[in-house]
């Protein structure tokens, strides 16, 4: 089975808030430049961020243990907000920040179909009763 995309985000210019904003026009939006891009495939979640340098974070998805979203109040207000994606690393957990995403429930709920595609069990043998 070849990977596919399944969702492309990045992360929304809101979620800086009115005062980065205010500092992102002061330093000519370079700011903006830097934010998260995020690939959703059927295999993994890559995330990408930095201007000046470029880090890129791979996130196979039948490594993933837990699904958050978190929204503020401000965040509601814009459609945006965090999600939180727990995943295991040999015996340690560790956590990646999509940051700013718009409709994170939508992210959470495509993060959740994809591993539900490659980590659950199939067929008749598979049965949980």
């Amino acid at each position: 089975m070849s990977e596919e995309l399944v969702l492309e985000t990045r992360e929304s210019k809101r979620s800086y808030g009115v005062g980065g904003i205010l500092l992102a026009l002061l330093l000519i939006g370079l700011p903006f430049l830097g934010r998260q891009r995020i690939r959703i495939t059927n295999e993994r979640i890559i995330i990408e961020s930095g201007f000046w340098t470029r880090v890129r974070d791979d996130i196979e998805v039948f490594r993933i243990r837990d699904v958050v979203v978190k929204q503020s109040l401000w965040n509601r207000m814009f459609g945006i907000g965090d999600v939180v994606v727990k995943a295991m690393e040999g015996r340690s957990e560790e956590q990646h920040v999509l940051k700013g995403v718009p409709d994170p429930d939508h992210v959470s709920e495509t993060i959740r179909g994809a591993w539900n595609k490659v980590a659950r069990p199939r067929g008749p043998s598979a049965s949980l009763d």
